[in-house]
């Protein structure tokens, strides 16, 4: 099904949809985006929010959340309450929580809006909490500020924290065997993610790039086969950074099956000695990502077949 969507400030916007006509969360390029606004300036040093929490005014708890979405970036409040419903089983309180600490730059919010989707909010790590954190805990944290700058373009960390969370809940991913833009080597581009997957015959390196449909994704895609390419030639294979691993596969997360089947229509190239697998929230039923996976092959002509793919011990 595909369908558009126009206005009078912009051209009409192509929308890929699912086969029940719905614009998947994650690659909605149709959201308004509202960041959450404070009742006046907080004082964010560092002094000042070591004080709040001695005095318990921020919790252990709070600064356990300030932890999970440093190593996030960016969480959707669905996600947040996903991995803290055990300690907030009313959603609501964690909610009513996640606003005071944003009050007093603990966190930063954003709210989303769509005629495609349900209101929703982004979260990240305020300036009070990335002082606290790096300066306090010595952690490496993102810089809110650059966040704040390109929060449009955050939703593709929210899909693949998504695919992160399921499988470190599946067990078969470590939290620390995954990474943010990995440096892998030298003249080597880096992937949006890496994750060391384990499976029943080792442990599968993949490399994970996500294609939204606000960001060129089959340009994007070509320059991505291209480079893989070049490196696969060059070193008999892709760069594994993990010792006794697999070799490494690339997975493309996206949207729908019919954003799978747009992008690889206009590629000129889809090399099968590399093993791709492309990674579609269509199939996402249930936090279940074990029918989710699809493989692609393209004859001589560029023409696309898309098989399913089973990955049983899921």
């Amino acid at each position: 099904m595909h369908s558009t969507l126009s206005n009078t400030q912009t051209q009409p916007v192509s929308l890929w949809t699912t086969k029940d006509g719905q614009v998947p969360f994650f690659d909605d390029p149709t959201f308004n985006i509202e960041m959450l606004k404070w009742n006046r300036e907080p004082d964010t040093a560092f002094d000042s929010v070591y004080r709040r929490v001695l005095r318990g005014e921020i919790s252990k708890i709070d600064i356990d959340i300030a932890i999970v979405l440093a190593r996030a970036k960016v969480l959707t409040e669905k996600q947040l309450r996903h991995l803290f419903r055990n300690i907030f089983p009313q959603s609501h309180k964690l909610a009513t929580r996640l606003r005071f600490l944003q009050k007093i730059g603990w966190f930063e919010g954003w709210r989303l809006e769509s005629q495609f989707n349900d209101r929703e909010h982004l979260w990240s790590i305020g300036i009070a909490a990335k002082n606290y954190l790096g300066y306090g805990l010595g952690m490496e944290v993102p810089d809110p500020i650059r966040i704040s700058q390109s929060i449009k373009n955050c939703l593709p960390f929210c899909a693949i924290n998504d695919i992160r969370i399921m499988l470190v809940e599946k067990g078969v991913l470590k939290p620390d065997e995954f990474y943010w833009y990995p440096e892998l080597a030298p003249d080597y581009e880096s992937p949006m993610a890496l994750m060391a997957m384990q499976t029943p015959i080792g442990k599968m390196v993949m490399y994970v790039e996500r294609l939204s449909q606000n960001k060129l994704p089959a340009r994007f895609m070509a320059r991505k086969i291209k480079q893989y390419l070049k490196t696969f030639s060059e070193n008999g294979g892709l760069y594994n950074p993990i010792p006794n691993s697999l070799p490494p596969v690339i997975v493309w997360s996206c949207g729908s099956e019919e954003a799978m089947r747009n992008i690889l229509s206009v590629q000129k190239q889809f090399p099968s000695d590399i093993t791709q697998f492309f990674l579609v929230d269509e199939f996402i039923k249930e936090n279940d990502l074990r029918y989710a996976w699809r493989v692609a092959t393209m004859n001589a002509s560029g023409e696309a077949t898309i098989r399913a793919f089973d990955m049983d011990f899921l």
